[in-house]
């Protein structure tokens, strides 16, 4: 039995969170444990489904799923920067030893610049061997390079690894879209950043050797402000994982808009495009403006608000991608309005996760063909009350 462990940064923010088991210092704030899922993803044949990302999309098969035995994910918080002091130091040292890895190497994976730590732990049953590790100095080495790394063992394991972290990769994904569920936003544009950060390595591991590799991501970089006591998250997860194999494109553009604390204009854009992939092709965004109200309003001041939150959303988009102006999230809508697009950004987004609700609640991504909202959907739950 070999461990995987991923450290990387997270947006998810625990440090509200308060717990018997993070009274302790170096202890998470919040911890979840996938591990159920791994078989229900088995059943569900995940590996034949296209990836919802670019990055750590090796294909992965049913054999690989079947070395998954445990899945875990730690949320650590702070009340300062972990660069302070180096106290992301103690953390990884819960895990792994780190004074078996060069300090330089810890330093190339930008962990320092975290604020708070994402800690990925999984259980990996396979025969394949740990690949050779090589100081920073044999590393300038060519021929130790051949000698020690590139052997055909080596080489295995690499490929192997790669598909494993493709899957746990999926599996934060997962974690993910159901934490968005889960938190609904208000305007945190504060924690938008000017640039992308990606931070991150991973260790494998059994009892005799170890592997380090630089593993920069960013899939839990979106701000989410994690409240215990409306946590839902894994009956959400039992959920949304009867249909976590299907090809959704709507959930792809949900994740795609979601990724990071770098937000910009096209991140808005993509969550346009999130909500116009519920509708068929060529629908009007007059129709989508008429119909989602009815959907996910609960009276009729709600229902008017969302309405004009769609048609300004629309206008912004089009304004952008049309080219009739340059916007950023921060940009007024229009002389007069002191509305920027950045609560626009977050409204939508809470449409959209309403939206999301809806169809979980109808069992609407059950249905065979990825049932888009039409007329007749809109009809077949009027006589019951589409609310009920």
């Amino acid at each position: 039995m070999k461990k995987l462990h991923w450290f990387t940064h997270t947006n998810i923010d625990t440090r509200r969170v308060k717990s018997r088991n993070a009274l302790k210092k170096d202890n998470p704030k919040v911890s979840i444990d996938l591990s159920h899922f791994i078989e229900i993803f088995a059943k569900n044949e995940i590996w034949k489904r296209k990836k919802y990302r670019t990055e750590y999309s090796s294909e992965y098969s049913e054999q690989d799923v079947s070395k998954l035995k445990s899945i875990k994910v730690y949320f650590y918080s702070e009340e300062a920067p972990y660069s302070n002091g180096h106290s992301y130091e103690s953390i990884i040292n819960n895990y792994v030893d780190l004074n078996k890895i060069e300090t330089s190497k810890i330093t190339s994976s930008g962990i320092g610049d975290a604020f708070q730590i994402a800690v990925i732990e999984t259980e990996i049953d396979t025969s394949v061997k740990v690949i050779d590790y090589l100081t920073h100095e044999e590393e300038r080495d060519i021929e130790k390079i051949f000698e020690k790394k590139l052997t055909n063992e080596n080489i295995d394991s690499w490929h192997e690894t790669n598909r494993i972290k493709g899957l746990i990769s999926e599996f934060l994904q997962f974690l993910s879209f159901n934490m968005h569920l889960n938190f609904r936003s208000i305007n945190y544009s504060f924690s938008f950043t000017e640039k992308p950060l990606q931070t991150g390595f991973t260790v494998l591991s059994d009892q005799n050797s170890y592997y380090y590799e630089t593993d920069k991501i960013d899939f839990l970089g979106h701000y989410i402000y994690y409240e215990s006591e409306i946590d839902q998250v894994l009956n959400l997860m039992n959920e949304s994982a009867k249909f976590w194999h299907k090809e959704i494109p709507t959930i792809h553009f949900f994740l795609d808009a979601l990724k990071g604390s770098y937000v910009t204009i096209n991140n808005f854009s993509k969550l346009v495009f999130t909500l116009e992939s519920f509708f068929r092709e060529k629908t009007s965004s007059d129709y989508i403006t008429l119909t989602v109200p009815l959907l996910v309003g609960n009276d009729i001041r709600t229902m008017k608000e969302i309405r004009e939150t769609l048609k300004l959303c629309f206008r912004i988009r089009n304004n952008y991608v049309h080219g009739k102006e340059i916007i950023d999230l921060r940009t007024k809508l229009s002389k007069g309005e002191n509305i920027r697009v950045e609560e626009m950004f977050y409204k939508l987004k809470n449409i959209i996760i309403q939206l999301f609700t809806f169809y979980i609640k109808h069992n609407l991504f059950l249905m065979k063909n990825n049932e888009k909202i039409n007329h007749e959907l809109v009809f077949r739950l009027l006589p019951e009350g589409i609310k009920n």
